[in-house]
């Protein structure tokens, strides 16, 4: 069941690219605060929310963000499983970003795979 999900997450995001420029070290360095926040947002929203509802954070007008869950999976070697887009926004900037994560136990969630996305042409 586990290669079932992980094949399906590789399909999922095989469909991504980073935009031409960006790699995961263009993110932003983010504050302990925002990074507090984005954690807690995070969390938060896998642990609660249903898909497609964002949970927001902000540090500042010109700092904030959203994650979003998309769809929920349960295997036997992983458990309760989801992917998720997120959205940084620094001043005009704006990261948006994509991945899996598995529920570790009761309200935490560990990422499993991240990275950027850009819709292809």
């Amino acid at each position: 069941m586990k290669q079932q999900f992980v094949i399906a997450a590789a399909l999922m995001l095989s469909g991504c690219v980073a935009p031409a420029g960006e790699s995961p070290s263009d993110l932003p360095a983010l504050s302990e605060t925002a990074q507090s926040r984005r954690f807690a947002a995070f969390q938060n929203a896998l642990e609660y929310v249903p898909g497609d509802h964002p949970v927001r954070w902000q540090v500042s007008a010109d700092l904030r963000g959203s994650i979003v869950p998309i769809d929920t999976v349960r295997s036997k070697e992983d458990g309760w499983c989801r992917s998720f887009e997120e959205l940084i926004a620094t001043g005009a900037k704006r990261y948006r970003l994509v991945g899996i994560a598995c529920r570790e136990s009761a309200r935490h969630w560990l990422v499993l795979d991240v990275r950027p996305f850009a819709e292809q042409s």
